[in-house]
């Protein structure tokens, strides 16, 4: 894989960020402000990787028109899939950084401490090496 790749699927994980927020604020009101936030963040990292790769002069990934992401009937659920897709982006961060050298490096190190910090907002438990299985 190159990096451009590794961007790229970073870059599919934040499409689906920016489609999965607001299905949670829209189903979980006691979520919303928390999802609106989610939803801010996804899309600012979104719109900076689709920069970034076509300054690299590579055509972004294009969203898909749905998720599945199962129910979201009850607060613990979305948080659950909210955990779920944050860990994937540390993953996906994680495997640029391995890829990746000198500022594209440092910025899928602070995409693996966004997203790490992002899955405690949502509940999940610190850990030592986010990203990593």
């Amino acid at each position: 894989m190159t990096p451009v790749e590794a961007l790229q699927a970073w870059l599919a994980l934040e499409h689906e960020a920016v489609w999965f927020y607001p299905v949670v604020g829209a189903r979980r009101a006691d979520l919303v402000d928390r999802a609106s936030a989610s939803f801010e963040q996804s899309r600012d990292i979104r719109d900076a990787l689709e920069s970034r790769l076509r300054a690299l002069g590579a055509e972004p990934v294009d969203a898909e028109l749905t998720y599945d992401v199962g129910p979201i009937t009850t607060s613990e659920q979305a948080s659950a899939a909210a955990q779920s897709l944050e860990a994937r982006i540390a993953a996906a961060c994680v495997l640029l950084a391995g890829l990746a050298d000198g500022g594209l490096r440092r910025y899928a190190v602070r995409g693996v401490t966004r997203a790490a910090l992002a899955e405690q907002t949502w509940g999940g438990a610190p850990q030592a090496f986010p990203g990593l299985p």
